[in-house]
């Protein structure tokens, strides 16, 4: 019976049993898991509060080839984000990426780069403003899952797109539109947007001012990467409509 132990995020957790708790974590050795975390219900002192959401932890398990789910042994708490959800905005961002890291990410697939941009994205929405990390959070979640539309190029005619000007999308279409190929019902992306998404391509999150952002900032280019992420996952994301009413 294999034993693993690495860094751990921990997506969610649910009851299985009066005792037990079945727990999905994002580990940064073994991707996304599913594990019984025995006696978590019923014990305090076994696991603590490192099973709490979006807990940042290192994990040890075991895994056997015949079973979907692995057995948590321990699970020791490196970094805890449970007081910064108490502010209702953080909450609903930290709820947001919990949702978006559970349906998006692959079973048992290795993803570093997710990894440290959850707790990069993480740590900075602790340090005040929501907006400017959740758009990053988005731009970087569609890119590394592969399928960020072309920026620069009309989708119907692949014409390119001028920089500064707006381009266009709907639900329905491969990628972003022209002014003379948009479709009847489609939602507009400013230059504006279109430039803030390659400077996030371009810089860290670090290098990105934090001065003017609210939520009406790149509003429309999030639109358009949480419609790809829906489209990719073919249902609607829970916690997107709490996001937009912030």
């Amino acid at each position: 019976m294999p034993v693993r132990e690495t860094e751990a995020i921990i997506l969610r957790t649910y009851p299985l049993s009066e005792a037990d708790k079945i727990v999905s974590f994002f580990s940064r050795g073994g991707g996304r898991t599913r594990g019984v975390a025995h006696n978590a219900r019923r014990s305090v002192k076994r696991f603590g509060a490192s099973l709490e959401r979006l807990s940042h932890v290192r994990v040890r398990y075991f895994e056997q080839e015949s079973r979907e789910l692995v057995r948590l042994e321990s699970c020791e708490l490196v970094q805890s984000f449970f007081e910064l959800q108490s502010d209702y905005a953080a909450g609903v961002a930290f709820s947001y990426i919990a949702e978006v890291c559970e349906l998006l990410l692959p079973e048992r697939e290795v993803n570093d780069p997710f990894f440290r941009l959850v707790l990069l994205v993480m740590n900075e929405i602790g340090h005040g403003d929501i907006w400017r990390p959740l758009t990053y959070f988005d731009l970087w979640a569609v890119t590394l899952a592969g399928f960020l539309p072309p920026l620069d190029t009309c989708s119907r005619c692949q014409g390119s797109l001028d920089p500064g000007e707006a381009a266009w999308f709907r639900l329905e279409s491969q990628g972003l539109q022209c002014k003379t190929c948009r479709s009847d019902g489609s939602w507009s992306l400013s230059g504006d947007s279109r430039s803030l998404a390659h400077g996030m391509m371009e810089r860290s999150l670090a290098a990105i001012p934090d001065e003017g952002w609210g939520k009406s900032r790149a509003e429309d280019l999030r639109r358009l990467l949480e419609q790809q992420v829906e489209k990719h996952l073919e249902r609607k994301l829970i916690t997107r409509p709490l996001v937009e009413g912030l």
